[in-house]
């Protein structure tokens, strides 16, 4: 009698034991995905703009902002991308001029923070890396860069630069969808050369946007060819807030 009591007592031990291990830990939570940086960010993590092209809106933005500055015009040409934070960041390319006859045009990144409350405010500028290989920081000596580079006078993709441009894509078939977003410098060589700002979408399934820095020859005779072509992410030259 007295080893079945020992055996039913230990038994119940057992089983307690067994009741009080530790539970195994839940699975985690599924990943929201709309958490998850974009396919297709840059530095800082900042958003290529699925449209570029300035709006009513984003002018009323880089307006505000820039409200009360003297010296200098500064002139829109582009919203290349935005990084949401606590409001929102844009980048935007503008032609600037210094207020006085004759003044040559540069153009420059201008980083714009807008509030919740929709308050704008400049974040930094950055000069747009217009010679090859430069990293943003080629000072312009009365306007001419280095390697005889200058500022175009004009960012206007007109009809003679968009076929040239054309002309010299012949060459790189049809993998990929090039729009020009502004004529920034040119170069006089026995021809001309030019560096445009180009919108660069790769010719694949959910492949997303970028930009790039295309160097254009155009010869006297008028055939033209690409003499280079570097990407440009334009976030990496935000030195503030990124």
């Amino acid at each position: 009698m007295k080893k079945l009591i020992a055996i039913l007592l230990c038994m119940l031990m057992l089983v307690s034991a067994a009741a009080c291990a530790k539970k195994p830990e839940p699975s985690p939570a599924p990943v929201d995905e709309t958490e998850l940086p974009e396919t297709g960010t840059i530095a800082g993590g900042w958003a290529i703009a699925e449209n570029c092209e300035m709006t009513d809106e984003l002018r009323a933005i880089f307006e505000k902002a820039l409200d009360g500055m003297v010296g200098v015009n500064y002139v829109p040409v582009a919203c290349l991308g935005t990084q949401v934070v606590a409001g929102i960041n844009y980048c935007f390319l503008a032609q600037a001029k210094v207020v006085y006859p004759d003044a040559q045009p540069k153009y420059v990144l201008v980083y714009i923070y807008e509030d919740l409350s929709g308050n704008a405010q400049i974040m930094n500028f950055a000069d747009m890396p217009v010679v090859p290989g430069d990293d943003g920081t080629a000072a312009a000596v009365d306007e001419t860069l280095a390697g005889g580079w200058f500022y175009a006078e004009s960012y206007e993709i007109t009809d003679k630069i968009r076929d040239t441009f054309g002309k010299a894509l012949n060459s790189y078939g049809y993998l990929a969808v090039y729009e020009p977003i502004a004529n920034l410098a040119e170069q006089v060589v026995a021809g001309t050369n030019r560096c445009l700002l180009v919108r660069f979408t790769e010719r694949l399934p959910e492949a997303r946007p970028q930009y790039k820095l295309i160097y254009v020859y155009e010869a006297l005779d008028g055939t033209a060819e690409i003499i280079d072509m570097l990407d440009f992410d334009f976030g990496a030259l935000c030195t503030y807030g990124a």
